[in-house]
């Protein structure tokens, strides 16, 4: 990192901005707002740790139209689909955004309901913006006749230290915030990008033609102006303009999220493209304390060892796999990626990988699979996408061959705990229980799984410091530390 980068204090988020008003009640209002209302809140999860701020709300990996019919049939007011499109190259993104758009407009015409689409991305500003958002336009014009007026980006994630101000995004490290293209996930092999300044960051990956296209709603516009200020930018919008919202606390999203629901009742619509946090506003979610250890053991295989695995190369994910290792007497198995990658080795690689797994489990010992830490880069760009999927898809294929149900699940990194449930667990419902800690959701698994209602962690790869991990296995593992 740069020390002469544009790094900030994280002091600055109290005295260099506007007060935010002391105004109870926001998230209650924004639940009664929506209350009476026959409208959800559809969020296409392009991996599945969008849910690390909710609770009791399901998420779908189905979306064919039983499924999401299924999904929408209940009281909530709000429903995920993982769509994990982030693991896939953009033509297979675009083509399942446009399934989904279609089998959720015939469904949502059938049971006559209103809807609105969250596209949920990467705090970090990984993933397929604006291809998203735009296949989503064009199919919900098509389909619906739907015009908007704009589409929000707002990538605060405040569990994950991630901030917007001054419309640049910012990552929590230590004392400081960095502009999110100083860290490591800008120099992502697919999704890498240069511009932490968000206006830049939209022209930059063509979302827009201009800066001077992309709408700005400040932190004085929310903590001054308040609902009415923003709900006059919102009436203004034409013609799906980007908006860049700063965001530096829930409150900031509160007023921004009473503001929208007010000018949707006068006919307006908008898309999102959001990180998690937003969503928890946006729906009226309360708050939840963190989950116990019992609420993330699975009852059925309490005398067995827990499963982690281990797929995410971030500097991150090794640190806490370091730290995991260090400090817990965890069995550790690892996969030999480059015999994964090759057809003539990959079979035998995976059943030594089984067998050992396997054993440990029923012996009662918490088992920890990883990949070889060596990052196979590929020559083209999407190709690196091919090689993490092949990787991921062997990963799940373990899983889904374990006989024995283990004390827990732990899946760490976006496509790998995406794969794990889907191909691995067989999951087609999850209903979610909270977090494990800050941005670290869990899921129970629905009965239609290998392990029926069986609590599954999903820990995304660029979230938490060095010792979440093996503080989690700790709280729930079969054996105390080192």
């Amino acid at each position: 990192m740069n020390p002469t980068s544009n790094r900030r204090t994280v002091d600055e988020l109290a005295w260099a901005f506007p007060p935010q008003k002391e105004e109870e009640g926001l998230r209650q209002k924004i639940a009664q707002l929506w209350s009476g209302k026959n409208h959800k809140i559809i969020v296409l999860d392009d991996d599945p740790t969008g849910v690390q701020t909710v609770h009791d709300v399901f998420v779908i990996t189905d979306w064919s139209e039983e499924w999401i019919r299924q999904g929408l049939q209940d009281r909530r007011n709000v429903l995920f689909i993982l769509t994990n499109t982030r693991s896939f190259h953009p033509e297979k993104a675009a083509t399942i955004n446009r399934e989904i758009m279609g089998n959720l407009t015939r469904v949502a015409e059938e049971m006559k309901l209103e809807f609105s689409v969250i596209s949920r991305g990467d705090s970090t500003l990984r993933g397929h913006y604006p291809l998203e958002m735009n296949v989503i336009e064009e199919e919900l014009n098509r389909r619906a006749g739907f015009t908007f007026n704009g589409h929000l980006i707002i990538p605060s994630f405040f569990e994950g230290g991630r901030y917007t101000l001054d419309d640049t995004h910012y990552l929590r490290e230590g004392d400081y915030l960095v502009p999110v293209h100083e860290t490591e996930f800008a120099e992502d092999n697919v999704f890498g990008f240069s511009n932490a300044h968000l206006p830049k960051w939209v022209v930059e990956k063509g979302g827009a033609h201009s800066v001077k296209d992309v709408q700005t709603i400040t932190l004085e516009d929310i903590r001054i102006g308040g609902v009415d200020r923003i709900y006059d930018i919102l009436l203004s919008l034409r013609n799906n303009r980007p908006v860049i919202v700063n965001a530096t606390s829930y409150r900031d999203l509160d007023v921004i999220s009473v503001a929208l629901i007010k000018a949707m009742e006068v006919g307006k619509r908008y898309l999102f493209r959001t990180a998690a946090s937003f969503v928890k506003s946006f729906a009226g979610i309360g708050e939840r304390a963190f989950l116990s250890a019992e609420e993330m053991t699975a009852k059925k295989g309490k005398s067995h060892g827990g499963l982690i695995i281990v797929g995410s190369h971030t500097k991150k994910t090794t640190d806490q796999l370091g730290e995991l290792i260090n400090r817990y007497p965890v069995r550790t198995v690892e996969v030999d990626v480059s015999k994964i990658l090759d057809s003539s080795s990959q079979r035998e690689e995976e059943n030594r990988v089984l067998k050992s797994v396997e054993e440990s489990i029923v012996a009662g010992r918490d088992t920890v699979i990883y990949t070889s830490r060596k990052v196979v880069i590929a020559e083209k760009k999407y190709e690196s996408l091919s090689i993490s999927q092949q990787i991921s898809n062997s990963l799940a294929s373990l899983v889904r061959s374990l006989s024995a149900t283990p004390k827990f699940i732990v899946a760490k990194g976006g496509i790998t705990s995406s794969d794990i449930a889907t191909q691995g667990l067989g999951v087609k419902k999850a209903k979610i229980l909270g977090q494990a800690t800050f941005g670290i959701p869990v899921w129970l698994t629905g009965p239609e799984s290998l392990f029926p209602h069986t609590p599954y962690i999903v820990f995304p790869g660029n979230v938490g410091d060095t010792f979440t991990l093996s503080e989690i296995v700790g709280k729930i593992g079969t054996a105390g530390f080192k």
